[in-house]
């Protein structure tokens, strides 16, 4: 009799111990869900222009070398100030001044400075890009050594950036719905939202050494419309 109670008390002990093991081990289910990756493209006109501009000079005494250099920014600097380009909107972005010593028997076929050679880096910019063509002749005119390219850009580009995410969202709607639709589910709500890196780097007009010191007929460059990009990956639920 004793042994009988004693079992059905195990069993009692058992089954109160069973339903919360279950609610411990149970692995809870995810829902069901697609994913898919939308792109968006905005084309906006530049508002905005920079030209890239190097003065080298070279000579045998250091001073000498760096004043010549001087001379010729200042002179790029007035010529800028001709054509509307404010002080300000003129940046030196590189300075380097070394010693090159001249060989014995230099080589004809290639142009070399020697002495004491000084690089200077400088960008103009401007917020009217139909300068750009007088902003490349004042540099030729002040005597710069080369003119380093030509970038057209945007003054606001995170608002482009946005108008090219809110169709980037559209697009990875309309391909959810598409797939939805295809799978005979419906999409419950968005689990999901993130974007790429902005991709929109101005668009470079690449130009080269000056060869001559006055310009007989003006620069005229014309920019074309800037595409920017967005990518968007988005996570939908599903359910049927």
């Amino acid at each position: 009799m004793r042994s009988i109670t004693l079992a059905a008390a195990a069993l009692a002990v058992l089954a109160a111990v069973s339903p919360a093991a279950a609610q411990t081990t149970a692995v809870p289910r995810l829902p069901a869900r697609i994913e898919v990756s939308g792109q968006g493209t905005v084309d906006r006109t530049p508002d905005r222009v920079v030209v890239a501009f190097s003065i080298v000079t070279n000579d045998d005494n250091a001073t000498r070398a760096t004043s010549a250099n001087n001379s010729a920014y200042n002179a790029l600097v007035a010529k800028l100030r001709g054509v509307g380009v404010e002080p300000a909107s003129i940046k030196t972005t590189g300075y380097y001044l070394s010693y090159n010593e001249r060989p014995q028997q230099p080589n004809p076929q290639f142009a070399q400075r020697y002495g004491y050679v000084v690089t200077r880096s400088v960008s103009a910019t401007s917020d009217r890009t139909d300068q750009a063509g007088a902003i490349v002749d004042a540099g030729v005119a002040a005597g710069v050594t080369t003119v380093g390219g030509i970038s057209f850009g945007l003054r606001d580009n995170r608002a482009a950036y946005r108008a090219a995410l809110a169709t980037a969202v559209a697009d990875a709607q309309a391909q959810a719905d598409a797939l939805a639709a295809a799978a005979h589910v419906h999409i419950v709500r968005m689990m999901a939202l993130s974007a790429g890196a902005p991709a929109s780097p101005p668009r470079p007009f690449a130009t080269g050494r000056v060869m001559a010191a006055q310009v007989a007929v003006p620069t005229d460059v014309q920019p074309s419309d800037l595409s920017v990009n967005a990518t968007v990956s988005v996570t939908f639920e599903i359910a049927p």
